[in-house]
């Protein structure tokens, strides 16, 4: 009776809060849906800088196909919940102890009822999560699959508009051709011998500008998917000499979910995520830094489908994860592919192993293979992985154990630094580790630990607490020797290697009022043997703080200020001890703020200042304004942003997240003085038929060029155009 009581009560307040609480989306299934998943990934590409190899492609599809089907509250289990990335394992602990108490959930309204869930998460992730009525579902017919399952066809196409030194001899697509800045005269490349000698000595590009993507992905639920992928960078040449294939980059896959004992069965290319990320991991790492203090903890989906176009970061081949015994369940892969990677010469007399068949000193992961030279890299060596995790599962805690070996058809022989003495050098490593996760009520406590073949060591060790549905703490403690060596190791960290740091990070959660929202963080850590451009151990710290109002249900303001101190090379000096303190503040404005049911502006203003030693501080300056145009019948939706920034060098550039043709994500970084716009236009043709088309364009006000090399651009203007279309059915 109390139950039912309870969950009258909660229902109430949940419709009236979703109807009418300021600052908490309604159930509008595309606006609201699309702010939420913005503002997600938004959050992640800011952990990401200017890594442009990763693709956030996956994060958006994971929540759109939580959307499409969602979360079956009373047949899900921790590790699915961890999936929506809008949770904390402080409110998922608090589900699963809560239906292990009371028996399934009667209603979603009853989330209400739980302490550790507030209002506002709760109507965050209402689009993503549902109650059935019928918890005992029967498995899908084949019949049902195909009957069931979504088709999804897309094709892109980008290119710049200016013309690129790189593209000397080729017709522009927009008859702005590439003129020498200085004025100096260009190649003969209507000669024949001139262009075949600037393509072998790498001074051209092979292929055309156009940057070309196809892909076909078929979809049941979670259960089922099938899918192939295509893609050519632009410079890369296209069903013709060095690519007669066609695309520069095939990818295929084959993922199978909850058949008997097998609980996953990937075949192709695929994703394995295991434990912190210490012994193991390949795709997307979501846990660390941000605005989202709590989420520091990563949440291993074990392995995945590969539908992304990195060249590099993927497995291909096969994986299966099987039930062995009750709370017992295994999985086992192995990977053999192609890698790009630096040859040594054989005639590189300065090689200490004149045996260099068998050598090779670096890999490359840009993917691009459109000069002579990067087509002979191409695939220059193969790796093999063979790996396995075993896993204990109990409702509140879980123990894991991987050990993953990696082996190069070629020696890696790296050019000895003292900064990098202590990294991987060989064909062959095994790495090997412990994980574990334990859910006490408001509690959690997880961690992993860690070791490589030549003894190295590491591991990290973290705790989430609710005080109540209000506060809650976050502690995360890392100790990676520098001897640790692991190139597939992606843990919490504030250093890109997982080697050579120590580190406490402690942040706090504040839920105030409804309205009101504070999070903050700060993070200590030392690095004890040298780094790159550290000749010394250093050591740095990075703070950070953000207060949220959402004043209403339209308008949502927030300021953050963030300061990261560390320490890099004097230049004016020599020897161990030449290092001198650097700083980065960063201060944002930002507001979110709906003017109309179908229209929404953003604005943000955000300046940072960089000091290295006793230097003038160097000041960075952006202002955008964004113009979201979303009408709810309207076939045409708009999304626009003008930019104005200035910076006094790239050490005070400004990174900002845009939005893009969906699949695409841009992070640039504004540095120099001019303007940022652009303008994204989406068509609903019909039903389950999409097409985007982009244009974007920087001005710069102090530049007669743009890049350098074969990316120079002549003039201070620089544009690209952007098409796709999507075809779901």
């Amino acid at each position: 009776m109390k139950r039912a009581i309870a969950l009258a009560i909660g229902a109430v307040s949940v419709v009236f809060a979703c109807a009418q609480e300021e600052g908490v989306p309604n159930d509008d299934p595309q606006n609201d849906l699309r702010d939420v998943i913005e503002q997600r990934v938004e959050a992640v590409a800011e952990l990401l800088g200017d890594d442009s190899n990763v693709d956030l492609t996956v994060l958006t599809e994971r929540l759109f196909e939580f959307a499409k089907d969602p979360i079956d509250l009373n047949r899900t289990d921790v590790d699915e919940l961890a999936q929506l990335l809008l949770l904390s394992d402080v409110q998922i602990s608090s589900i699963m102890e809560h239906e292990r108490k009371f028996g399934p959930l009667l209603s979603f309204y009853e989330l209400q009822t739980i302490d550790a869930m507030d209002r506002l998460t709760i109507s965050l992730i209402r689009p993503f999560v549902k109650v059935r009525d019928n918890i005992n579902a029967t498995r899908a017919s084949f019949k049902e699959i195909l009957k069931y399952g979504s088709h999804e066809i897309m094709i892109r196409s980008v290119v710049n508009v200016e013309q690129r030194k790189g593209y000397l001899g080729q017709s522009s697509p927009f008859g702005t051709g590439y003129v020498d800045p200085d004025g100096e005269a260009l190649p003969n490349v209507d000669d024949g011998q001139v262009l075949d000698s600037l393509r072998r000595f790498n001074k051209v590009y092979l292929g055309s500008p156009y940057k070309l993507f196809a892909r076909y992905r078929f979809k049941y639920r979670s259960n089922i998917s099938f899918g192939i992928t295509a893609e050519k960078d632009e410079g890369e040449e296209f069903f013709k000499g060095t690519q007669a294939n066609g695309f520069d980059f095939y990818s295929a896959h084959l993922f199978v979910r909850n058949v008997g004992p097998v609980k996953a069965l990937a075949l192709g290319d695929y994703s394995a995520q295991f434990g912190q990320g210490l012994v193991f991991w390949s795709g997307l790492a979501l846990g660390g830094k941000s605005a989202f203090t709590m989420n520091i903890k990563r949440n291993a989906a074990g392995l995945l489908p590969y539908s992304s176009v990195n060249e590099s970061l993927f497995l291909r081949g096969a994986g299966v994860v099987v039930e062995l015994a009750k709370n017992l369940e295994g999985t086992a892969f192995i990977s053999h592919k192609g890698y790009d990677a630096t040859v040594i010469d054989p005639n590189d007399t300065t090689a200490e192993n004149t045996d260099a068949d068998v050598l090779f000193s670096a890999l490359l992961e840009d993917g691009y293979h459109r000069t002579t030279t990067s087509v002979a890299r191409k695939d220059a060596i193969t790796e093999t992985i063979l790996g396995g995790h075993l896993r204990y599962k109990r409702p509140t805690w879980s123990l894991g154990a991987t050990a993953v070996q990696a082996r190069f058809s070629n020696i890696l022989v790296r050019d000895v630094k003292p900064y990098n003495r202590f990294e991987f050098q060989g064909n062959v490593n095994t790495t090997y580790g412990a994980d574990w996760n334990l859910l006490y009520r408001n509690i959690t406590w997880f961690g992993e630990v860690a070791r490589s073949a030549n003894g190295g060591m590491a591991g990290l060790s973290g705790l989430l607490v609710a005080l109540d549905k209000r506060l809650s703490l976050a502690l995360l403690y890392r100790d990676y020797q520098r001897e640790f060596q692991n190139l597939y190791s992606v843990p919490f960290g504030a250093s890109r290697v997982p080697w050579n740091e120590r580190g406490l990070y402690t942040g706090i959660e504040l839920k105030a009022t409804r309205q009101w929202q504070f999070n903050a963080y700060f993070d200590q850590f030392k690095f004890p043997w040298l780094r790159f451009l550290r000749n010394a151990p250093s050591d740095g710290y990075d703070v950070f703080g953000q207060l949220t109002w959402s004043a209403s249900k339209k308008v949502q303001l927030s300021i953050r200020a963030r300061f990261q101190d560390g320490q890099i090379n004097d230049s004016r000096t020599e020897g161990i001890d030449g290092l001198l303190r650097q700083t980065r503040n960063n201060y944002r404005f930002n507001a979110s703020y709906q003017v109309s049911d179908g229209v929404s502006m953003r604005t943000r203003v955000e300046r940072i200042d960089y000091r290295r030693g006793e230097e003038p501080t160097e000041r960075g300056f952006l202002i955008y304004q964004d113009v979201i145009h979303r009408p709810m019948k309207s076939k045409l939706e708009l999304t626009g942003r003008i930019a104005i920034f200035s910076t006094d060098s790239y050490d005070a550039r400004v990174y900002a997240y845009e939005n893009d043709v969906i699949g695409l994500f841009s992070i640039p970084a504004h540095y120099g003085k001019g303007m940022r716009w652009y303008a994204m236009a989406r068509w609903s043709v019909t039903r389950g038929v999409d097409l985007w088309l982009r244009y974007g364009a920087w001005i710069f006000n102090d530049q007669d060029r743009i890049s350098s090399g074969l990316e120079e651009t002549n003039g201070n203007r620089k544009s690209d155009l952007k098409v796709e279309l999507r075809v779901k059915l």
